[in-house]
């Protein structure tokens, strides 16, 4: 044994003694060390450093991957963490063609290019892809409008400010310095810069279509090329557990009534639902996979299809569930057929052996279910929780974990979960080797996580019947929604759905809950959170609802919505804001792929992905235009 290799040994079993419940397998083989210092060096100069050294990093050592972290100032968070701005937020640079903007920064004391991308989305908020779109695309394709976003990562923006007599700009004009604040890095600096041909070589992740592909720099995953849902492996490509797939099958199970309860039918994943990779938009930073879903019965293919978008990172999948306006039309037809509804939804995965597992609603006591194939009293308590709460964890044991950060717009016991009246719902979670299934591949439970539910929502169903009828059809966005919904107050096209929303709240307050117009306000705007909206801050926009609320309110059990929504309209006039502009609402569902979550464990991690980096406008820096040749 080597010094380096002792002395790595005696950190990992500190860390272990001190915190037991932050236990995580230590690799402790490592490259050597002269190599790694020069990667450090290398790599805090230009960020492809990291794509160009990856193959001669495999058996990096768990303290050589802390002391990268440590090196380029981040944590374990900001150093995945991708940044995303979209093109109001830099109001004087639209107009631009695209191919002309870059970023840059200054690392180790050069201005060189780092990795970015900017996406165009089309009217519904789904990535961009010439042909394959519905909708017609959000503003001119190719140049630089409101709605494009420009993505690169927290970790490469440098820590030195542009200065015009020490940094060389061969070439082009820097249009706007932009400053990076994280609550817990130094701050960090890129520009945006104009006619640069410069661009790096860093490739974060990519995909290959045609052979069922994605691979990052620290991970890889394969599936079936004609259908997403059949992921066939997915594995990391670091450490000593590199190449080993932790994955054996995701399961969907749809069992409903159709229009009465006996006639029933059942759909899944092996047979009648597939999702379909229609085409990719494959960037630097970000790959975006255009999938359509499509129910087949019998099969043939059914008339419902969908378009939804998956987004991967080198450390992360998103998957952005989008509430346009076409949604509550899509919403509330299913409603009209389904009866008794009943959803198994379970991810099946392989090789956890001694993984831990928990999720914020049961963590209370900072308790783990460890993965032994034996359900422990803690693991049934899981397995009987209704809602996970804002995360869910799991340590795999190997090295690296997974870290769902959950926006469904449900607060457990909040007030959109009152409104779910009917439906029962629960998480599911099994530890069980004995457990077996007809669609894995790999016998037992070792766990299988997921969540189950039945019946439909009572409250929800009668709404949808009361929603006012105006032409949503021609309805670009949901800010030209509620302009219009607010005008059809005057004609009375909220008696009914208010009466309907009023009928419950005095249920509720009957219980104690939201007893106050305060509470019930905050309880709102507690949902409403956990959804980020297109053309308005969500801060911003979530201040509006809130103060309409207040200021239209005078009972908790009577909601008066077409005044809120008036009142929503005088409040941003007020404040020189355009209602609307805002396109629509995502549900960012990210499941992240942590070296670990750090020492202050899971909740932490939390805060920190509750408190991510912003982005601020510095103007241009004085001289930034490269000499005339």
């Amino acid at each position: 044994m080597t010094a380096r290799q002792a002395w790595i040994g005696l950190i990992a079993l500190l860390i272990s003694l001190g915190s037991p419940l932050q236990a995580r397998e230590i690799w402790t083989d490592g490259v050597p060390d002269a190599y790694f210092q020069h990667f450090i060096d290398f790599y805090k100069a230009d960020p492809s450093a990291l794509g160009r050294w990856a193959p001669g990093m495999r058996k990096i050592s768990s303290a050589q991957l802390d002391a990268t972290i440590k090196a380029l100032d981040t944590t374990q968070f900001t150093y995945l963490y991708p940044m995303e701005m979209k093109g109001f937020e830099l109001p004087g640079h639209m107009g631009i063609p695209i191919e002309e903007l870059s970023v840059m920064a200054v690392r180790a004391g050069k201005f060189i290019p780092i990795p970015f991308q900017i996406d165009e989305f089309d009217k519904t908020g789904l990535i961009w892809i010439d042909g394959e779109n519905d909708h017609p695309a959000e503003g001119k394709p190719g140049t630089f409008d409101d709605f494009d976003e420009l993505v690169f990562m927290f970790r490469d923006g440098g820590n030195s400010r542009y200065s015009p007599t020490e940094h060389a700009l061969e070439a082009g004009e820097i249009l706007e310095e932009i400053r990076l604040d994280s609550p817990r890095n130094q701050p960090r600096y890129i520009y945006l810069v104009r006619n640069n041909p410069e661009r790096s070589t860093a490739d974060y992740v990519s995909a290959d279509l045609k052979a069922g592909q994605i691979q990052s720099t620290l991970m890889h995953l394969d599936y079936e090329p004609d259908d997403f849902t059949q992921i066939q492996s997915m594995a990391p490509r670091l450490g000593p557990h590199q190449d080993k797939s932790v994955f054996d099958n995701i399961y969907v199970n749809i069992s409903t009534g159709i229009l009465n309860q006996k006639l029933r039918v059942d759909l899944d994943t092996r047979k009648n639902i597939k999702a379909t990779p229609i085409a990719v938009r494959d960037g630097p930073v970000r790959v975006s996979m255009l999938v359509k879903a499509r129910i087949w019965y019998a099969y043939l293919p059914t008339f419902f299809s969908q378009k939804f978008q998956v987004d991967f990172y080198e450390q992360s999948v998103t998957i952005p569930s989008r509430f346009a306006i076409g949604s509550v039309k899509v919403l509330k037809f299913f409603l009209m057929f389904l009866r008794d509804p009943r959803i198994h939804f379970a991810i099946d995965f392989h090789n956890l052996d001694g993984a831990r597992v928990t999720f914020q609603s049961v963590y209370g006591r900072q308790e783990y279910g460890l993965v032994d194939g034996e359900m422990s009293l803690f693991e049934n308590t899981m397995n009987a929780t209704r809602l996970p709460g804002d995360w869910l964890h799991m340590d795999s044991n190997q090295g690296w974990e997974m870290f769902f950060s959950n926006h469904m717009p449900v607060v457990p016991n909040g007030l959109f979960d009152a409104f779910l009246n009917g439906v029962n719902m629960n998480m599911f979670y099994e530890d069980d080797a004995d457990s077996l299934t007809d669609y894995e591949r790999f016998p037992g439970a070792t766990p299988r996580l997921g969540f189950q539910s039945s019946g439909l929502p009572r409250t929800v169903i009668n709404l949808m019947g009361a929603i006012p009828k105006l032409d949503y059809a021609n309805m670009n966005s949901l800010g030209e929604a509620i302009v219009a919904l607010a005008e059809a107050e005057n004609d009375g096209a909220f008696k009914k759905y208010d009466a309907v929303v009023s009928e419950r709240l005095a249920e509720l307050n009957a219980q104690g809950r939201f007893t106050t117009v305060e509470s019930l306000a905050d309880a709102f705007i507690a949902d409403l959170d956990r959804m980020n909206f297109s053309g308005i801050p969500r801060d911003t926009f979530n201040r509006l609802v809130h103060q309409a609320i207040i200021d239209t309110t005078t009972r908790p059990d009577q909601l008066h919505h077409g005044k809120v929504l008036q009142r929503m309209i005088a409040l941003a006039e007020e404040q020189d804001l355009d209602i609307s502009r805002l396109r629509y609402a995502t549900m960012d569902n990210t499941l992240w792929f942590p070296a670990w979550v750090g020492e202050g464990g899971a909740s932490d991690f939390h805060w920190q992905v509750s408190h991510a980096p912003s982005a601020s406008l510095k103007g241009s820096p004085t001289r930034s235009s490269a000499a005339a040749p």
